[in-house]
């Protein structure tokens, strides 16, 4: 059985597990990125499926931050890097 800490709140096995609470599923599950492996068997699991463990980036979040920074800028400081208020 592998054993992995939760870092978001997760159902798994008809059971909602709240962030921090440990989980021990069978060696086999393949682990989110909301699960930490804590044991040998999980880091063999986690390493096998190439598990980044983390919250994942929110591509809109990255879409906005950088459009945001372009809105009002010159076409020739948006390539050369300036943003509006530069």
């Amino acid at each position: 059985m592998a054993k992995y800490e939760l870092l978001e709140k997760a159902f798994i096995d008809n059971r909602i597990y709240e962030p921090g609470e440990t989980v021990t599923v069978a060696d086999d599950v393949v682990p989110g990125p909301f699960m930490k492996p804590l044991d040998a068997a999980a880091k063999k699991m986690a390493k096998e499926v190439g598990l980044v463990v983390g919250p994942s980036p929110d591509p809109v979040d990255q879409i906005t931050a950088t459009n945001a920074e372009t809105i009002g800028a010159a076409p020739q400081n948006v390539k050369s890097g300036m943003s509006a208020s530069a």
